[in-house]
């Protein structure tokens, strides 16, 4: 009998998975069309990327060369930002981490043959602990290749997310492979400890894209504010952009003489006290 759950088309499942195993697979988020497209949209983005110079490759997380990262997708293609905001994507945040949650992320890792694995962490490991009963953050993976124990899937310590801190840096444990079809959703605890797997393959690629979400009080991994073009903010809706932290809390009235910030906040988004995310992006 397996110690994680098995991929499944049923959202309520999913979500008791999430809470007894800290992870989730939900099957199907992507059919075979859908699929197809994010995977080529991926490869332009890739593209694009190390066209203008961006590195793609030797982050300082990953151990060496052969693992393929795009950061800041939102500005790269509008159909990122669906997914992110996807509302099934956001269900499973909801169900974690309450209404009040920043997208604190939105990157894709491809790792390919020859990479080692990444080291062991939780998501949310940058916090001390102890961290309390409930989690601090949400995973949530859109995968573009079938996750198996050969192509770097992803690889868990079951039970993890029922502890209260990280694990030590260093430290081998014993783990076990998530196994899961192309086109899921692989939704993780931020408390769950996990790492990028070993890519065994002769030939095969292991495609996902991560959506990390946070409670409000967490910084941000990516400062929206400064990192999202002029042209890509002005094409996104209030509600979204406040999920990006596009808000001055209730200090707006309270700037004197009608000055404003250096960095002004787009039109709709400077009324004190409104909460334009609260409820954005329910199906």
């Amino acid at each position: 009998m397996s110690v994680l759950p098995a991929p499944t088309r049923d959202p309520a499942r999913a979500r008791a998975d999430l809470d007894s195993h800290g992870l989730a697979i939900l099957a199907g988020a992507l059919d075979a069309t859908a699929l197809a497209t994010v995977r080529a949209r991926l490869e332009d983005a890739i593209a694009a990327s190390e066209a203008d110079g961006v590195p793609t490759r030797g982050y300082a997380f990953d151990p060496d060369l052969h693992n393929v990262r795009v950061f800041h997708l939102l500005n790269l293609d509008p159909l990122f930002v669906d997914l992110v905001r996807d509302p099934r994507a956001l269900a499973f945040v909801r169900h974690q981490l309450g209404e009040k949650f920043l997208i604190s992320n939105f990157s894709a890792n491809i790792t390919t043959p020859g990479n080692a694995p990444m080291l062991m962490h939780a998501d949310q490991g940058y916090v001390y602990p102890p961290w309390g009963e409930r989690p601090l953050a949400c995973n949530v993976g859109w995968l573009l290749d079938d996750l198996t124990d050969m192509n770097g899937g992803t690889r868990v310590v079951p039970g993890s997310h029922r502890l209260d801190h990280g694990p030590v840096a260093g430290k081998a444990y014993d783990t076990v492979a998530v196994e899961a079809p192309a086109g899921s959703l692989m939704v993780m605890d931020g408390r769950l400890w996990h790492q990028t797997g070993a890519n065994r393959t002769p030939s095969g690629t292991r495609a996902a894209l991560f959506g990390y979400y946070v409670l409000r009080w967490l910084r941000p991994q990516i400062n929206w504010n400064a990192a999202l073009w002029p042209e890509t903010v002005a094409r996104l809706d209030p509600p979204f952009l406040h999920l990006l932290g596009y808000y001055t809390g209730n200090t707006e009235s309270q700037i004197p003489n009608g000055r404003r910030a250096a960095v002004s906040m787009p039109a709709g988004l400077d009324e004190p006290g409104q909460d334009f995310a609260l409820g954005y992006g329910r199906g």
